[in-house]
């Protein structure tokens, strides 16, 4: 029994130290608006709104931790931090536009034809909202000759004239649209044409 003792005091008194390490309390200390160093086991008052150090009991810094963000400098962080996930996404999906282009072409005159063929399209629609508005045209020019040269215009014809002036801003609304539908593709196409240039084009070598 005494050996027994013994080996559990010794077994105890080399475990105490570590566990007395173990529970002592780690320091956190800061430096104040006057430039003194501020220390405590808890975190000093004055230190609230500053950097401060954790520190181990035998000295080590175990972390820092820096001061809050005023709220001029959050607002900055999130600005900054915005920007940056906005261009990322803004790379990737030019990469990823870049990647579509290269696969759905195997040449400039794919992407010609592919061009000509929308515009085509459009054109179709075109013409036939041109032929609307002169269809439209003539029967104004009918209304127009139904009016007295004299005295008040029948009520049936200023219902008509009315219709056909409505009818009329819509197809014509049509007619830009179509127009600017083919503006719009030709320069869609140019730049796709030229990005694509720029992709498979093989770079110069050194003379």
């Amino acid at each position: 029994m005494t050996l027994i003792r013994l080996l559990t005091a010794a077994v105890l008194m080399s475990v105490c130290p570590l566990v007395l390490a173990q529970t002592q309390t780690r320091t956190y200390c800061c430096t104040d608006s006057t430039g003194r160093r501020a220390c405590g086991d808890t975190l000093p008052q004055v230190c609230y709104e500053r950097a401060y150090r954790e520190v181990s009991p035998g000295g080590r810094v175990v972390r820092e931790i820096e001061a809050p963000l005023t709220s001029e400098q959050r607002t900055k962080r999130d600005a900054e931090l915005k920007a940056q996930r906005d261009k990322a996404i803004k790379e990737a999906e030019a990469k990823r536009r870049d990647r579509v282009l290269v696969d759905s072409y195997a040449s400039v005159e794919e992407i010609d034809a592919r061009r000509d063929r929308e515009i085509a399209q459009i054109t179709i629609d075109l013409k036939r909202a041109k032929a609307q508005e002169a269809d439209l045209l003539a029967v104004r020019a009918k209304l127009e000759k139904l009016k007295p040269a004299t005295g008040a215009i029948p009520r049936d014809v200023v219902e008509d004239i009315v219709t056909n002036t409505s009818e009329l801003a819509a197809v014509r609304s049509i007619i830009d649209s179509k127009q600017r539908d083919i503006d719009a593709t030709r320069m869609r196409f140019d730049a796709d044409r030229n990005r694509f240039n720029e992709l498979t084009q093989a770079p110069s070598r050194p003379r």
